[in-house]
């Protein structure tokens, strides 16, 4: 089982949404506390609406007191306070196999981009995995992630801040036939790579990884097996789903293998 913490996405494309429909693809049971709530689709940025940080606290508290969780993803958080609320439970050693996808939600709407990379900076001890975008990571460290040798040096400093393992991903960064992610793990480094796909349907593919890490972390694989897994999942499901017309803008991903038949 694995709990997942993140914003809501009406569309259904990206967060929790996205989430649990990895999660029911890799028939794993899935549960979710909601940070915020999204007004969102293909084509406009959210409009987010935070949940209270108390409201959160509460969620977190019914799921782990009465659920056997596995492992947890977090994703988007609206402020600081909410992920306070989160680091004060990993704290207390009650976040088992944490997955932390350092997403960082757009500055504006009262919401402070780097106040919340400031708290995320203290998650960040508490994970087994983080999972950070050129974008994220370039936020976290306070320099531009531009190139893969500029990926390697950012998971490396990453997880000199504390997580067993940091994978830059760079999905969106074109490098030739490859996508290629940046690998810092167990004191050693490494890049991952899957065939580019061209598609516009990649909304929530960071979703997708991160949650495809912790199914299977939650199945038992061990952590190098876990990020191949996920990263082979996310070509596939960008792959499977390039016909699909789920909007005008960027679509989601099809995790379930539908178009393949």
């Amino acid at each position: 089982m694995v709990l997942t913490v993140g914003g809501s996405d009406c569309s259904g494309g990206s967060g929790v949404q996205a989430d649990l429909k990895t999660l029911l693809a890799l028939r794993v049971y899935g549960a979710s506390a909601v940070t915020t709530v999204g007004v969102q689709n293909t084509r406009a940025a959210a409009t987010l609406y935070a949940v209270p940080a108390e409201v959160l606290a509460g969620q977190l508290t019914a799921v782990l007191d009465d659920l056997p969780v596995l492992a947890v993803k977090t994703g988007l958080f609206p402020s600081a306070d909410a992920v306070a609320v989160v680091t004060g439970r990993a704290r207390s050693g009650g976040l088992p196999n944490l997955v932390v996808d350092p997403v960082l939600p757009d500055e504006g709407q009262g919401v402070s981009r780097r106040a919340v990379a400031a708290a995320l900076d203290r998650l960040l001890p508490y994970a087994l995995v983080a999972t950070p975008n050129r974008d994220e990571a370039s936020a976290l460290l306070g320099w531009q992630v531009a190139t893969p040798g500029d990926m390697a040096r950012a998971a490396e400093e990453l997880a000199a801040r504390g997580p067993k393992c940091v994978v830059v991903t760079g999905g969106d960064l074109v490098t030739g036939t490859e996508a290629l992610d940046a690998v810092w793990a167990g004191g050693e480094f490494r890049y991952m790579s899957a065939p580019r796909v061209a598609a516009r349907n990649t909304r929530g593919s960071g979703d997708v990884f991160a949650t495809a890490v912790a199914a299977r972390l939650a199945l038992g694989d061990g952590l190098l097996d876990a990020l191949a897994f996920a990263k082979g999942l996310v070509a596939r499901a960008i792959s499977d789903a390039a016909g699909w017309r789920l909007g005008v803008g960027r679509g989601p991903l099809d995790v379930f293998g539908w178009s393949a038949g």
